[in-house]
């Protein structure tokens, strides 16, 4: 990571900097999450882009996205990488199969999955339905992302199904990434689909 900007290491949170994976990788789409969450800023992107030796249109070495992600929180706040998750999810054309919130809890898994490339959660991490029950679904972020960014992609997935009054909270917030723990629990509570 030195090799790359000696920005990076210190700014990972403890419990994930020695944990990333060296060569998982992640997909080039992820590119357009920071292009439409930073669209005022173009220059941040390039600088982002440019710091952690990335190539733009090719795959991610998932340490590098990682990385970036934390950078953009440390550069202009927790707000902003929420923002960015809340975008990719909030806009996304979702399957024909997703058609309630539920659905669409369900399908972050798989999101996951497909994004990092069909690597084994073993090394990339994962999102998780702990538990569902009508009206309510626990999710666990099992990842190395900011947790505002995924808090984002809660929220995301929340707006894209707003007709189904969802609402969220972190259980054990002493627990989450962002109080130094290594994954982060949601409760999501919504009017079941008809």
């Amino acid at each position: 990571m030195d090799a790359v900007s000696k920005e990076i290491y210190p700014v990972l949170p403890v419990q994930f900097r020695d944990a990333l994976p060296a060569s998982a990788k992640a997909s080039a789409q992820n590119s357009q999450v920071f292009r439409a969450t930073l669209h005022v800023m173009p220059r941040l992107v390039a600088e982002l882009f440019d710091q952690v030796k990335y190539t733009d249109g090719t795959d991610w070495l998932m340490w590098k996205l990682v990385a970036a992600f934390y950078l953009m929180e440390m550069r202009i706040g927790p707000n902003s990488v929420r923002q960015a998750g809340e975008r990719i999810y909030s806009t996304m054309p979702w399957p024909p199969l997703v058609k309630s919130i539920a659905d669409a809890l369900r399908f972050t898994q798989v999101a996951y999955f497909e994004s990092h490339l069909q690597e084994s959660h073993e090394v990339v991490g994962r999102w998780r339905v702990e538990s569902e029950t009508p009206g309510r679904t626990i999710l666990v972020d099992e990842n190395p992302y900011p947790c505002h960014v995924n808090e984002g992609v809660i929220a995301g997935i929340g707006r894209a199904f707003a007709a189904q009054k969802p609402s969220y909270d972190i259980l054990e917030p002493t627990r989450a990434k962002r109080a130094g723990g290594v994954t982060t629990r949601y409760e999501v509570t919504y009017e079941p689909a008809t």
